[in-house]
């Protein structure tokens, strides 16, 4: 009998304890299910959250929060807020992401778009040169170095047979860009205007405006050139260059018109002015230099170097110069100096536009038994010199004497 009693004590005990087991697990099933309905209410919630929160999101939280704990018990509710919290975190560090991000975007946009300074003079888009044109007209605004340079074209006009080729050269001796700049805005007539073409030599006038000369002919090409003093030393170049180019942009008849620059050679060792440079070589240097920076600056890309040509010329081992290739320590010999001076100009402004080339030139040139003639002897030589300054203006080449 008592072992009867046992069992069904034990039996009692077993059964409370399944049923309190049932319970315990029936408690959670019940939060699970609370919780489940309480995601879907915060789904709903959800999709009004957007990337940057507002006042009417917060208070749709806040609603959601309170009928949470209307709903459910406190364990559920509070873990439904946090729920909800933990969502509005991450929608609020998400909207703190694109921000951030979208701010950082915004900071490196100017600097990779930040336009550069541009130079003081501004950039000028010079036109080519004219190919093949029925007629060539060269307006040289320029000094004795630009008769120097011009004088013998004559010659290499006719020995090549260019007959429609007309360089019109402004003279005023010792005129610097800043001189012309100001004689344009006096209108001073103080110029002679020469043409050099197959004809020979020409003075046109003896005492003409640079403003008049502008107009005076629709000029394919202008050269610019500074006087030699200063051809070394840049800041004397502007504004005044620039200047020029606009009171020739207002002024001209021509439709279009290529800039060039003539690059000045140095003085002989003896000039007494070289003391400005030291030597020669540094005088070139100097004005190499300057051609470089001008050139960056204004862009005129069409340069004739003559004074790299000039010394070519001074290093070759196999031409008998004179006085470093100069009649006076400062202006070009008559003969040997000039022409090469003419050679580069040619093979520079006129050869690119005619189709021809200095080979073709057999010039004598000069006076029988003078020292500085050109001749067959010397003459191929003296090509070289302005062909290869061409090819390379800013060093003396090695194959002048090739």
């Amino acid at each position: 009998m008592k072992r009867y009693i046992f069992i069904f004590t034990l039996l009692a005990l077993c059964l409370q304890g399944f049923c309190q087991s049932n319970k315990v697990v029936t408690k959670p099933n019940t939060v699970k299910t609370n919780t489940a309905g309480q995601s879907k209410n915060t789904a709903a919630v959800k999709p009004k959250t957007t990337t940057k929160p507002t006042t009417a999101t917060t208070k749709a939280n806040t609603t959601a929060k309170t009928n949470t704990a209307a709903k459910t018990n406190g364990n559920t509710a509070t873990k439904t807020n946090t729920t909800i919290k933990t969502n509005t975190a991450k929608t609020s560090s998400a909207a703190t992401g694109t921000t951030a991000k979208t701010e950082n975007t915004a900071a490196k946009q100017p600097a990779q778009t930040a336009p550069q300074a541009s130079p003081t003079c501004g950039y000028l888009c010079n036109p080519p040169l004219p190919y093949m044109p029925s007629k060539l007209d060269i307006l040289f605004i320029g000094n004795s170095y630009s008769i120097d340079t011009s004088t013998a074209l004559p010659e290499i006009f006719n020995s090549i047979g260019i007959r429609n080729v007309n360089v019109y050269v402004l003279y005023k001796g010792g005129c610097s860009m800043k001189q012309h700049y100001n004689y344009y805005k006096s209108g001073e007539k103080v110029y002679e205007l020469h043409l050099f073409n197959y004809q020979g030599e020409q003075l046109l006038d003896k005492a003409i405006s640079i403003n008049e000369v502008m107009r005076k002919v629709g000029y394919d090409i202008v050269v610019f050139q500074q006087y030699s003093l200063e051809s070394g030393d840049y800041s004397t170049y502007e504004p005044y260059l620039s200047k020029l180019i606009q009171a020739y942009n207002i002024t001209k008849i021509s439709p279009r018109t290529t800039y060039a620059f003539n690059e000045t050679w140095a003085y002989s060792s003896k000039n007494k002015n070289i003391a400005k440079y030291k030597t020669p070589q540094n005088m070139w240097k100097s004005i190499c230099s300057s051609v470089k920076k001008m050139k960056a600056e204004t862009g005129i890309d069409v340069v004739i170097p003559v004074g790299t040509a000039v010394q070519n010329a001074r290093n070759a081992s196999n031409l008998q110069i004179q006085g470093e290739l100069t009649r006076d320590d400062l202006h070009l010999d008559l003969y040997m100096g000039r022409y090469l001076a003419a050679c580069t100009f040619f093979e520079a402004i006129i050869a690119p536009c005619m189709g021809k080339n200095i080979r073709d030139d057999f010039t004598i040139y000069g006076k029988n038994g003078d020292p500085s003639q050109v001749n067959n002897s010397n003459r191929r030589i003296l090509q070289n010199c302005a062909r290869l300054a061409i090819a390379n203006n800013y060093e003396i080449s090695e194959f002048v004497d090739e």
